[in-house]
């Protein structure tokens, strides 16, 4: 097994959004994830600041340090409308999305107080189903104006004297999908996207608009980005790896790298097209691993991660660095509870098996992405995943996947995931000097089904040393490894 290191290959420029998060108004993401159950009452278990957001919760959430959170959904977008989650009379409503009652106690400005505490900026979706522009353009100055017009002194009436001043909003999320509330053609998106994107420019020419993609594989994107690529920042795509068995796990995050780079095609394409200059990027604002047939979105999707699951979501990391140069946003689904890293049971809280790899990237993986080729062991299986198969060889599914970063005070970052069930060494080429002194060495492994419990929260933990350097380095089975040095 070899990985070969070349320094002086910048692929992109890594930026720290592709770290972000996403709360949803689904199961306990909201309440009894970010604040008790009980809210807006005190709880006499869970451990709340002065605002009566969960202590334990923000704590873990600053850990992973996420530049953006994604808000307010997710399928949960398209009935939901702002003016009732605002002031001091709360509208409940029926959520047709998850089927259960939304109470709107927790809404925009409680959000954004939360953003403020957690150190993140809210990345706001607008509701393009059931919703009008009307309604959209009131949220926005509602957000974004200082004052003087009616819903900027509406904010104001409700205490906050200050524009939030959001920056990136999406244009709806997943329309095509037939599961959703209000579902559109692509060619109605298109239309209503173009004029959409024109208002909310004209009120705010600041702003960065996030396009609704599908997968990224589709005639939804071709069409979508064909028609309104002048218009918008960014390009979303939607993708959830699969988890029936251990190898499907593991690889089939690669279905998504695929994704990556045809839809960057498709970007071009539209550009080319239409003589568009500005470089759009790749949103890609859901993703993570979600056995979608037994964790099911209104029973409340609380998925317990797993060894492998874990292997999944650092490939899934080295992707996004691999691909720096068109992903610019990525927002794991979600932030706590559902299909989360996070899982609060009765005032406590644990860190599940995906939590490390999410800690790891987002604290050393930054700067430049560079040059990675491994050479090691293929298997030959069928690369699939959530509602795509690609035809067999399309891509070379290695058992070790591998990226590295370059920072800007010169240290080298090197993540590697060893998929394979045994121990494998690795022999290093770089393409510069070998680090003098000690490299720190960062390490996550177990059996691929442990899980962390309440009852057991460190059967999968981090480990940390240093090391003297040698050009072989061995890595455990089903393990995560990152080492580090300045150059």
């Amino acid at each position: 097994m070899s990985i070969f290191i070349t320094t002086a290959h910048t692929l992109g420029n890594v930026d720290r959004k592709i770290y972000s998060g996403f709360v949803e108004h689904m199961g306990r993401c909201v309440y009894g994830g970010i604040v008790p159950s009980t809210y807006p009452k005190e709880s006499s278990q869970d451990r709340c600041d002065e605002n009566n957001f969960r202590v334990d919760v923000m704590e873990a959430v600053k850990d992973l340090a996420p530049p953006l959170v994604r808000y307010p959904g997710g399928n949960y977008t398209a009935q939901f409308n702002w003016m009732d989650g605002v002031g001091p009379e709360r509208k409940a409503k029926v959520d047709l999305a998850w089927h259960n009652v939304e109470a709107n106690t927790f809404g925009t400005n409680e959000f954004m107080t939360w953003c403020k505490a957690a150190d993140v900026e809210p990345f706001l979706c607008l509701n393009m189903g059931t919703g009008d522009l009307r309604e959209a353009l009131a949220w926005v100055e509602y957000c974004n104006v200082e004052k003087g017009s009616y819903y900027a002194d509406l904010r104001r009436s409700h205490g906050v004297e200050k524009p939030y001043k959001v920056k990136n909003w999406c244009l709806g999320n997943e329309i095509w999908g037939d599961w959703q509330v209000a579902q559109q053609t692509k060619e109605d998106y298109a239309k209503n996207a173009i004029q959409w994107a024109k208002a909310i420019k004209l009120l705010d020419p600041e702003i960065k608009l996030v396009l609704c993609g599908c997968t990224g594989i589709v005639d939804w994107d071709r069409y979508v980005l064909a028609e309104c690529i002048e218009w918008v920042d960014y390009h979303s795509i939607h993708f959830y790896s699969a988890c029936a068995n251990y190898n499907e796990t593991v690889f089939s995050p690669l279905v998504a790298e695929k994704a990556i780079q045809i839809t960057e095609s498709l970007i071009d394409l539209a550009r080319v097209t239409k003589g568009v200059e500005k470089k759009v990027k790749i949103a890609f604002d859901e993703w993570n691993v979600w056995d979608q047939i037994n964790i099911k979105g209104s029973e409340g999707c609380e998925q317990h991660y797993c060894c492998a699951d874990m292997l999944a979501v650092g490939t899934w990391l080295n992707i996004f660095i691999r691909q720096a140069s068109i992903v610019e946003i990525a927002c794991i689904a979600q932030t706590v509870n559902v299909i989360s890293p996070l899982l609060t049971k009765d005032g406590d809280l644990v860190k599940q098996t995906i939590y490390w790899p999410l800690y790891l990237f987002s604290k050393y993986m930054k700067g430049r992405s560079i040059s990675v080729h491994v050479e090691c062991d293929e298997w030959d299986g069928e690369l699939k995943a959530a509602m795509t198969k690609y035809p067999k060889g399309m891509q070379k599914l290695k058992w070790i996947d591998s990226s590295a970063t370059v920072d800007d005070e010169n240290y080298l970052t090197i993540a590697m995931v060893n998929k394979k069930k045994e121990s494998t060494t690795v022999t290093f080429n770089l393409d510069r000097a070998s680090p003098k002194g000690q490299v720190e060495k960062f390490e996550v492994s177990g059996k691929p089904d442990d899980v962390n419990t309440f009852e057991n929260k460190e059967m999968v933990a981090l480990k940390k040393e240093k090391m003297d350097w040698a050009p072989k380095v061995g890595l455990k089975p089903c393990s995560i490894t990152m080492l580090r040095w300045k150059m």
